[in-house]
């Protein structure tokens, strides 16, 4: 993948500097307003799952990248239509892609199992904060699925806002802007990992999900099999917490 880079000449940052700054704009940014919707539950005595929770903070990272890229001359007109025209291509590659991703997750199953086998005590330490999260997770999940109207905007948040969100930033913005000066396995760790840290006590996890992201776009470079991708994988995880 490294012979010849597939995003020369693509919209985007052309230093590192501008890329941080963004990146550490969109982080305070989105920790303020996740501090507003806490307290704005708290108030109202209502714990909101965390995918209604970030409903906020998504909508300002979407917009920030919006308007960064729309800076940099990209039109968001002609991107649309462009992706509008091959949507039916663009899901079936999406639903191929979604078979390796199962079976990266099959794979870290296993080295997750083989892990216990050899550490056992040491290593539930370690993902105890994520077993943890999880729980909390559920249990919010639980609460909200009493409501439709809350579950239907878990729905959109997990399925629609989240995937167009975080592929534009993760993906279209920190990955090409790496890539453009890095091999593929750099620009891919790199994003992955910050795209991992943004999810905080999951990251082990979503690293992977992270570099295998990175992947596809290397490949496809369309946003489009990604976004769609990216929904079909939280449409799984969410509904999996919902009902089991």
């Amino acid at each position: 993948m490294d012979e010849k880079n597939p995003f020369g000449g693509i919209r985007t940052y052309d230093n590192y500097s501008h890329l941080w700054q963004l990146t550490g704009f969109i982080l305070l940014l989105q920790v303020a307003v996740s501090v507003l919707v806490f307290i704005l539950g708290d108030s109202l005595g209502v714990k909101f799952s965390p995918f209604e929770s970030i409903i906020p903070a998504l909508l300002v990272t979407g917009y920030t990248s919006w308007a960064m890229l729309d800076g940099l001359g990209v039109s968001w007109r002609a991107a649309l239509a462009e992706w509008n025209s091959q949507l039916p291509s663009d899901l079936k590659k999406a639903l191929k892609y979604l078979a390796g991703y199962g079976l990266m997750l099959l794979i870290i199953v296993a080295i997750l199992m083989a892990a216990y086998w050899f550490w056992g005590a040491g290593l539930e330490k370690v993902m105890k904060p994520l077993e943890d999260r999880h729980a909390g997770e559920s249990a919010r999940l639980a609460a909200a699925a009493v409501s439709r109207l809350r579950v239907l905007l878990v729905l959109f948040s997990a399925c629609v806002v989240a995937p167009v969100v975080e592929e534009v930033f993760f993906r279209r913005i920190v990955f090409t802007t790496l890539r453009l000066k890095n091999g593929f396995w750099t620009s891919a760790f790199w994003a992955g990992l910050l795209f991992a840290v943004f999810h905080g006590a999951a990251a082990p996890l979503i690293l992977p999900a992270g570099v295998y992201l990175c992947w596809v776009y290397e490949r496809e470079r369309r946003l489009t099999i990604n976004i769609m991708l990216h929904a079909m994988v939280n449409l799984i995880m969410v509904t999996l917490k919902l009902f089991l």
